[in-house]
């Protein structure tokens, strides 16, 4: 059985040899970032997109050097075709490296940058018909989740309430009842006939296929908008003729049937959903054989 491979400072290594001081920053306080990437047929899906999204992170956090020598635009896809790995997902994160435990910031430590793939299959067309749960819950978390950090102890716990509830996802609400963002997703939905999502900011990640989605849907001629709305306002709309999705980059897009106790029109997937979902994929498909 092949080994799985590790991308760490520098090196190729099997993962099982990867070693990572007790004291690096990452490991005792968070202090780090990290991107996902998807891997379709051999080639990942977006790739400077994420790298952007990377480096603002790492600009964010005072880290906008730590890249410097480690040119991830070659790195990560001969990661890829070295792991074999057709089908899945790439994980990379950069923290600020080893230092004696300290809340200042360290002046000589080496930031710690790594990556592996793993293979995942994607949702079957059973489980995108059958759709996934939300369930509410209030964000406790910090008030950065523009920036990609490591710090998702608060989604941990969010996402188990929600698993425990019943549901797939969690869906953070914030003080005013607003939706914001699911555990790990964008949030979308079709509200009076316009594909509704919550700005990005300092509550709301900017997500990769968030962007793509929403580029997608004006190309084909939906109604956009990019607006903040309620918890109940979504509620109302779903019964009637509302469509929930969440996009991320290991789901794309992912029908929701329920948000809490509360039926989403049907319970089937809606047409603008499943739609937009076969475009996203064609895009990708067709992302990853320019790259190849």
């Amino acid at each position: 059985m092949k080994s799985e491979l590790l991308y760490l400072n520098g090196v190729f290594l099997p993962m099982a040899e990867g070693r990572i001081s007790v004291e690096d920053r990452g490991f005792q306080l968070g202090d780090g970032v990290y991107e996902v990437v998807k891997i379709l047929k051999g080639g990942l899906v977006w790739l400077e997109d994420h790298l952007d999204r990377l480096h603002y992170s790492l600009r964010q956090i005072g880290l906008e050097q730590a890249l410097e020598g480690y040119p991830l635009e070659d790195v990560l896809p001969e990661l890829v075709r070295r792991s074999s790995v057709r089908q899945g997902w790439l994980y990379v994160q950069v923290t600020r490296g080893v230092a004696p435990r300290d809340f200042a910031l360290p002046s000589l430590a080496r930031p710690t940058v790594l990556a592996y793939a793993r293979s995942r299959r994607p949702p079957t067309k059973a489980q995108i018909m059958a759709g996934i749960a939300l369930y509410p819950v209030v964000d406790i978390r910090w008030a950065r989740c523009d920036i990609k950090s490591t710090n998702l102890l608060a989604t941990v716990l969010a996402k188990e309430e929600a698993r425990r509830a019943g549901a797939d996802e969690a869906l953070f609400v914030g003080p005013q009842g607003e939706v914001r963002e699911g555990g790990s997703s964008n949030v979308f939905a079709v509200i009076g006939g316009v594909l509704t999502t919550p700005p990005p900011g300092p509550h709301v990640l900017a997500g990769v296929t968030r962007r793509h989605v929403l580029e997608i849907a004006r190309r084909a001629g939906y109604l956009v908008e990019e607006r903040s709305f309620t918890l109940q306002e979504l509620l109302d709309a779903c019964a009637t003729d509302c469509e929930v999705f969440v996009a991320s980059t290991m789901r794309d897009i992912m029908p929701v049937v329920r948000v809490g106790e509360t039926v989403v029109a049907a319970g089937r997937p809606g047409q603008v959903t499943l739609h937009l979902l076969d475009l996203l994929r064609r895009e990708q498909s067709l992302a990853v054989r320019e790259r190849v």
